[in-house]
């Protein structure tokens, strides 16, 4: 049997926090069943509380680390790719609504205000704010904060989503779907949140996982050539990490793949962007167009 180590990070959570980190807990051990969690330890003489995750493989893992560092949490760790990850989410979403901040027009506003805003936000309703964030009728200061809470609510969205799965209040195919509405919306990219939306690709792919009836979706995203590039490979890689592993369990699947996926097209795409997929992925694309290249051989 292979042992494989997991990824840790350590996140202190204040006392008034707790309940929606742990909600986030929640929906992260649904969605990675390998996940593992200790705490919550209460440090001596504060009100904050420490937990210790534990993540593999590491495409989940900084999942993991991105979600939580979008959301405001800090995420304590030595390694250096922890590091990076946390860095690179900083100057994404920081800098930028700072320089965002800045060029409001003050001149060009009212004194209109949006009282639902934190609900809006929790609710992951980022279309009312990518609405208000574009109308100078609001206050500046309505202006900014729906601007700078974007990220957030596409993240409350993403979760909300894999709360609806998990408590079967909709169906994994309405979950992926709404997933990949976010995924595929051209006005997060002007929101700096490219990365967000690729994150809500990866966990629709992931609720594919959950239902060998819908992995053939995999395919179809793969397919799709109005779709981001990066999308449409990872589709495929996952679709081979799952079909692949068992190809007693998931001939039927394969059969799909083998009838309907566009391999010629899928060669020409991938090498672009080989640097931006893990050597995992490169390695699962490559065993796919293998392994439908044989049959026809």
């Amino acid at each position: 049997m292979i042992i494989v180590s997991k990824n840790k990070v350590r996140v202190n959570i204040q006392e008034d926090d707790k309940t929606r980190f742990e909600f986030l807990l929640t929906q992260f051990q649904y969605l990675f069943r390998e996940i593992e969690v200790s705490g919550p330890e209460l440090l001596a003489d504060t009100k904050e509380y420490t937990y210790v995750l534990g993540v593999s493989p590491i495409s989940h893992f900084n999942l993991v680390v991105e979600i939580l560092s979008v959301n405001g949490y800090t995420v304590q760790s030595n390694d250096k790719s922890v590091k990076d990850v946390i860095h690179n989410v900083k100057e994404r979403y920081q800098e930028e609504l700072k320089q965002y901040a800045a060029t409001i027009d003050i001149r060009k506003s009212v004194n209109k205000t949006y009282p639902n805003l934190e609900k809006a936000i929790n609710a992951g309703d980022y279309t009312e704010l990518l609405k208000i964030s574009k109308d100078i009728t609001y206050s500046p200061e309505t202006v900014k904060s729906a601007h700078n809470n974007i990220s957030r609510a596409v993240t409350n969205a993403i979760f909300k989503n894999i709360e609806n799965v998990s408590k079967f209040k909709i169906s994994v195919d309405e979950g992926i779907k709404n997933l990949l509405t976010i995924a595929s919306d051209n006005n997060l990219k002007y929101h700096n949140c490219q990365e967000l939306m690729l994150q809500a690709a990866n966990v629709a792919f992931e609720l594919c996982g959950k239902n060998s009836d819908v992995i053939t979706t995999l395919i179809k995203i793969s397919n799709q050539k109005n779709s981001n590039s990066i999308i449409n490979l990872k589709a495929a890689a996952k679709f081979a990490e799952i079909a692949l592993s068992d190809e007693k369990k998931y001939s039927t699947q394969i059969k799909f793949a083998i009838r309907e996926l566009n391999i010629r097209w899928l060669m020409n795409i991938v090498e672009p962007f080989r640097d931006k997929l893990s050597d995992d992925e490169n390695m699962l694309i490559d065993k796919l167009i293998d392994h439908i290249k044989n049959y026809f051989n």
